[in-house]
């Protein structure tokens, strides 16, 4: 009692009797022949005696002999060893109902040496009808429990998780467990973790089980530590993913299927759409190019003759060789784009090349139509059929100035204000990209979806082959064809054509 500050005088013995009195907790004290000395008001109602009746008694004196002895055993051990107990036990109140209580114990030596044991009891019936409520809930649930204390003794296990090893209540053990599962007890199931592992069942089917460790904690009324375990059987959840993924599998394969058959459909559809159109222009080009020559050879002696005659008929004959000159393009658009040419390539300066062609275009444009060149190949030399790609060059600016301008088959003109043609090109890895944009009104993506197919137009006039040879230009030279365009902006064409070594050149279609 050294260096303990003097009680305020108010705290007379008395006092502390009272106050102990008004604790709801029993508290007792015994002397060193385990007679009760002191019970406040609380542990005599529980005991059902009087203060006056229980001091001078032991447990023997007041408790059934299998209770009493049990009391007995853990005060003496208090005793003899000076550390303070903390125990559940069964007493029997008042009522002559059996209860657990938790008993805390501990020796006092008194300012003259005398040896006292004060003890205190705690009613743990609620405490245990919960902990009676998750047991029962633990039987039922879905998921295996398992409460592993710090000796690696399996203090609780539900009956799912001993189905889940194959084992009996009384056969399965931590150590087993985590031979099984291929863990150490140090990491399972001391640490906080989650994994998962194969064990087999009674029939030697694999099981897939997931495993939950809380590691170490204090759940008892003691300074030991116990882990709980849950054990999921995921087993149903693995197989499910494998039947999503294979059916994810299927779908993934049927739509490529259902592709290539649209594809090798739309490629059918197509061949016999070029093979009539091959039929149908050797017809045209028969039926037509014979009148054609007449008319042209008409034209140059009947020109011939008035020259001087003073009629003034220029304009009219100009119209007649435009007319037969634009009629005798289209047949031959025609033959080109049925019948598959042989590609007759060069190796040249593709950026010099573009410059002359430009140039000599340039002249033939309405006269508010400008046109600017942005070439970026640096001399490099690209294999091409320079007849090919100069068609596929003339279609692209004629069809972004009659975007701008719209001509119609009359040669009518609804001018646009600083209408502009840019011919840009670059080396983007093994391609050479070679744009067409224009300033235009663009196209809307209704169109630009079925711009592609042969014969379609918007325009007035023309056959509709003319973005359909580009594109076939582009793929007779191993290379694409990319249209990007927006309402109101303007549209770009981008030939992507590869570059080839000069040993490797492409020599047809």
């Amino acid at each position: 009692m050294q260096n303990q500050p003097e009680l305020d005088p108010l705290l007379s013995a008395q006092t502390l009797y009272e106050i102990l009195d008004q604790l709801p907790t029993p508290v007792f004290v015994k002397d060193d022949q385990l007679r009760f000395i002191f019970s406040n008001k609380a542990h005599c109602d529980m005991v059902g005696k009087s203060p006056a009746a229980l001091l001078g008694l032991s447990d023997l004196d007041i408790h059934a002999p299998e209770l009493a002895e049990g009391f007995v055993q853990n005060d003496l051990e208090v005793m003899k060893s000076d550390k303070p107990s903390v125990n559940e036990e069964q007493v029997r109140f008042s009522d002559g109902v059996l209860r657990y209580v938790l008993s805390r114990k501990a020796k006092y030596i008194t300012a003259d040496g005398k040896a006292l044991l004060i003890g205190t009891n705690s009613e743990l019936t609620q405490l245990k009808k919960r902990e009676a409520q998750n047991r029962a809930i633990t039987e039922t649930i879905p998921v295996g429990v398992m409460q592993v204390e710090e000796d690696g003794r399996i203090s609780f296990a539900n009956p799912l998780l001993y189905s889940y090893f194959n084992r009996d209540r009384d056969e399965l053990s931590i150590v087993e467990i985590c031979a099984t599962i291929g863990k150490t007890i140090k990491e399972f199931p001391g640490e906080t973790n989650r994994f998962e592992c194969e064990v087999s069942s009674a029939n030697d089917a694999k099981r897939r089980l997931l495993l939950i460790s809380s590691g170490w904690l204090k759940l008892g009324i003691n300074e030991k530590r116990s882990a709980i375990v849950s054990v999921v059987d995921v087993s149903e959840n693995v197989e499910l993913k494998r039947i999503n993924d294979e059916i994810s599998r299927l779908n993934n394969e049927l739509a490529n299927n259902v592709k290539l058959l649209r594809d090798a459909q739309d490629a059918l559809v197509k061949k016999g759409r070029l093979e009539q159109m091959g039929q149908l222009t050797a017809t045209i080009a028969h039926e037509l190019r014979n009148p054609l020559g007449a008319v042209r050879t008409s034209a140059f002696v009947m020109e011939k003759r008035l020259k001087n005659s003073g009629l003034d008929l220029d304009a009219q004959f100009n119209r007649i060789k435009n007319g037969v000159t634009r009629c005798d393009n289209i047949i031959a658009q025609l033959l080109d784009f049925s019948r598959g040419k042989q590609l007759d390539c060069k190796l040249l300066n593709l950026d010099d090349w573009l410059s002359k062609i430009v140039e000599e275009e340039a002249a033939r444009l309405p006269a508010n139509i400008s046109i600017q060149c942005l070439l970026g190949l640096g001399g490099l030399h690209v294999s091409f059929d320079p007849g090919r790609l100069q068609r596929a060059i003339l279609n692209l600016i004629s069809n972004a100035s009659e975007a701008m301008v719209g001509l119609d088959g009359s040669g009518a003109k609804s001018d646009m204000p600083e209408a502009t043609i840019t011919l840009m090109t670059r080396v983007d890895g093994g391609f050479v990209n070679l744009k067409v944009s224009d300033n235009g009104p663009g196209m809307s993506p209704e169109i630009i979806n079925k711009i592609r197919e042969p014969l379609f137009t918007t325009k007035s006039f023309g056959t509709g082959l003319g973005v359909p040879v580009i594109e076939q230009v582009a793929a007779q030279h191993g290379g694409s064809l990319l249209i990007e365009s927006n309402l109101g902006v303007g549209s770009t064409f981008t030939l992507c054509l590869p570059v080839y070594d000069q040993d490797a050149l492409p020599i047809s279609a």
